[in-house]
């Protein structure tokens, strides 16, 4: 038996015994609860949609539990536009399954620091190092994972275009921003906000008032979340001395001008977050 399977062999019963603690421990905690969702069905107030990063516990920082949030995850926590290709439909799925049938109130898109869908983006817009060597083929099949951050690239486009006009940038309103990764994962939430808007279900039902688009930042190390200020573009910090940062990130529909790159989202005001990531009892 080799290393790998050695290794595998460890995983699989770290993820078996953490099963048997929930069995032992939580379920019958749970059971009951879970026993009530199961006959009820689900009804979840909120439509999730963040990361794959294993650092990134979406229970743990909504202080949500069973039933509370329709979660999605995926690389870079990406939206990709509608009619882009039928590959990118599960994203897509979700979103109208949501909307539509859930009649979720509110769409947080969350992103985090240490993305490493970030960094390959920035990476993959880094001028190639050395001259290419005589001979060699240019031309490959990219991987699933880069077409997939393909859909990021407009975040990738509207950073470097924010940066070559000087207008204002998304900013974190207690620090600096540390670096261009960084800089990134914040202008990709709001890009993909925008995304969101491009979804007739989503645009409909924001139009209507009945659905609230939010923009989040979680800095791993820090422990600490931002809420997106679309009014000023800033990141504030959720304290927890205070409830949610006011004005935040409430979403009505607005002409956006084709082509301009700027997010069809506004601020609405008087309608604070408050309780958005309470559990729903």
């Amino acid at each position: 038996v080799g290393a790998g399977a050695d290794a595998g062999g460890h995983a699989g019963g770290q993820l078996l015994g953490g099963v048997s603690a929930f069995q032992r421990h939580t379920a019958p905690v749970v059971r009951d609860e879970l026993a009530r969702l199961a006959r009820e069905g689900q009804r979840p107030g909120q439509l999730f949609l963040t990361c794959a990063d294993s650092r990134l516990v979406t229970s743990m920082i909504t202080s949500s539990g069973p039933g509370d949030l329709f979660t999605v995850r995926n690389v870079g926590n990406l939206v990709p536009p509608p009619g882009t290709d039928g590959s990118c439909d599960s994203v897509g799925a979700a979103i109208e399954y949501a909307v539509e049938v859930l009649k979720v109130s509110s769409i947080t898109v969350c992103g985090h620091s240490g993305c490493g869908a970030m960094q390959a983006l920035l990476d993959s817009s880094a001028p190639a190092r050395g001259p290419s060597q005589p001979g060699a083929s240019t031309r490959r099949e990219r991987t699933p994972l880069e077409r997939w951050l393909r859909h990021g690239r407009p975040a990738m486009a509207r950073m470097e275009r924010i940066s070559r006009l000087g207008r204002g940038e998304v900013a974190l309103s207690s620090r600096t921003v540390a670096d261009d990764a960084e800089r990134l994962a914040l202008v990709n939430v709001r890009q993909q906000l925008d995304h969101l808007m491009e979804h007739a279900c989503v645009a409909r039902r924001v139009a209507e008032g009945g659905l609230a688009l939010h923009g989040m930042y979680f800095h791993v190390a820090e422990a600490q979340a931002y809420v997106l200020d679309a009014g000023s573009g800033r990141f504030l910090p959720i304290r927890p001395d205070h409830g949610p940062p006011v004005p935040v990130c409430l979403a009505t529909a607005a002409p956006a001008q084709a082509g301009s790159g700027d997010s069809g989202i506004t601020e609405r005001g008087g309608d604070p977050l408050q309780g958005a990531f309470e559990p729903r009892r």
